[in-house]
């Protein structure tokens, strides 16, 4: 119970700010894909407990989407793409990072509350995917995970409330996901974005 305490006490702490609130929280959103500081979990429930699910999602996604892009970019800038091709080429231990395993990790891991989102931009930024790829896949990717999250924090009434948001999301994803996959030539489409 003294979990649950403290969470309610530093909610209402930052809810102190007014609205200076949703730049506290989406700067916190945006340092954790660089640094996993605080799980994306826990920041995605407090901004359903403090702005309610519908505001509370759009603040966590566009947030993590928008920190991801700033994370990628800057683990470019210092080249990690070419100092892990220079390992791959040294030591010959690592398979090439190709775009599909990439696409594939970055959906697959931000799916799993227990990676942080910082690994996924990390290791998109190791290999040679485009920004417009990677920014296609990272949004699609959280899409579900901000959904649940956010509706966890905002609490039951919230999932109760807004079913169709609960229900279509994740399964419109999974749907357009496996799409992607098996009937559509994704590397003909995204070359026409680039």
């Amino acid at each position: 119970m003294e979990l649950f305490d403290q969470i309610i006490h530093y909610s209402q702490y930052i809810k102190s700010f007014g609205q200076a609130t949703i730049f506290i929280i989406s700067a916190a959103i945006v340092l954790q894909c660089h640094i996993p500081m605080i799980p994306f979990a826990i920041v995605a429930g407090l901004c359903g407990y403090l702005f309610s699910f519908q505001q509370g999602m759009l603040l966590a996604w566009g947030s993590v989407v928008a920190g991801s892009i700033i994370a990628f970019s800057v683990f470019r800038f210092f080249r990690l793409d070419e100092f892990s091709n220079q390992i791959i080429a040294k030591y010959q231990r690592l398979p090439e990072l190709s775009d599909k395993f990439v696409i594939s990790f970055i959906v697959i891991m931000h799916n799993i509350p227990a990676i942080p989102i910082a690994i996924p931009n990390i290791v998109a930024a190791m290999s040679s995917i485009s920004l417009t790829r990677f920014t296609a896949f990272t949004a699609v990717g959280l899409l579900v995970p901000c959904v649940l999250f956010t509706g966890f924090g905002a609490g039951l009434n919230a999932f109760l409330a807004n079913p169709g948001i609960l229900t279509s999301i994740p399964i419109l994803v999974a749907a357009g996901f496996f799409l992607l996959i098996k009937f559509i030539d994704l590397d003909k489409v995204l070359e026409k974005f680039e």
